[in-house]
C-alpha cells in the first residue's frame, strides 16, 4: 500500500507540474508521530480485574462446654504471596503502571510472619465456635504493553496476565459448634 501511495503522489505531482503548479502529497509516516521512540504504553483489561481472597491458614476454638468460657489462641502459621505473570513483560515492568491503574497496594510480595499472629481471645458462649480466617488479598489482571518505535509509532502488542499481592486480611465469624 505505501508503494501505491508513492506511486498516487509522483502522478499527481506530475500532473501539478504539468498544469503549472506543484503538488505535493504528504507521505503516510510524515502525518506525525504517536509516540517518542523508547516510550512503553502498559494498558490494563479493567473488565478482566478481579480480587480474591488467598487463605494462609485459620483457627478454629469450639466452646464444648455448657457454660461461657475464656478463650486465647494464637495462630502462628508464617507465609508468602508472590506476584505473577505470564507472557514476554517482567512483572518489575508492570508494577508501577498496575499500581497507578488497577490497585494502588498492588506489590511484588507480601508475608505473614509469626510476629503478625492472629488471636481469638475473650469470652465464649458455650456451644459457639469462634473462627478466624486469615491470609491475602490477590488482584488478577491482565493486559498488553507496546514499545514506541524508531518511526514513532507503538509496535506490536505484547500480552500478560498474572497476579499479585494487595495485602493482608483477618476474617473472624462465629458459629454455632457442630460436633
Amino acid at each position: 500500500m505505501l508503494s501505491t501511495s508513492k506511486r498516487m503522489a509522483v502522478l499527481l505531482s506530475t500532473a501539478g507540474l504539468i498544469s503549472g503548479s506543484a503538488v505535493l502529497a504528504t507521505p503516510a509516516a510524515a502525518a506525525g508521530t504517536e509516540c517518542e521512540p523508547g516510550d512503553v504504553k502498559t494498558s490494563f483489561n479493567h473488565h478482566y480485574v478481579t480480587t480474591s481472597k488467598e487463605a494462609v491458614s485459620s483457627i478454629t476454638l469450639s466452646n464444648v462446654s455448657g457454660s461461657e468460657a475464656p478463650t486465647s489462641v494464637t495462630a502462628k502459621t508464617d507465609g508468602t504471596a508472590t506476584a505473577s505473570v505470564s507472557g514476554p513483560v517482567p512483572f518489575d515492568e508492570i508494577l508501577a503502571p498496575l499500581q497507578a491503574q488497577v490497585s494502588a497496594d498492588a506489590s511484588a510480595r507480601e508475608t505473614w510472619t509469626e510476629s503478625d499472629a492472629v488471636k481469638v481471645t475473650g469470652p465464649m458462649p458455650a456451644g459457639q465456635s469462634r473462627v478466624a480466617e486469615y491470609g491475602f488479598t490477590i488482584v488478577t489482571f491482565s493486559g498488553a504493553q507496546q514499545t514506541c518505535q524508531l518511526d514513532g509509532q507503538f509496535g506490536p502488542q505484547a500480552r500478560f496476565a498474572g497476579t499479585a499481592p494487595t495485602g493482608t486480611y483477618v476474617e473472624n465469624y462465629t458459629l454455632p459448634y457442630v460436633p
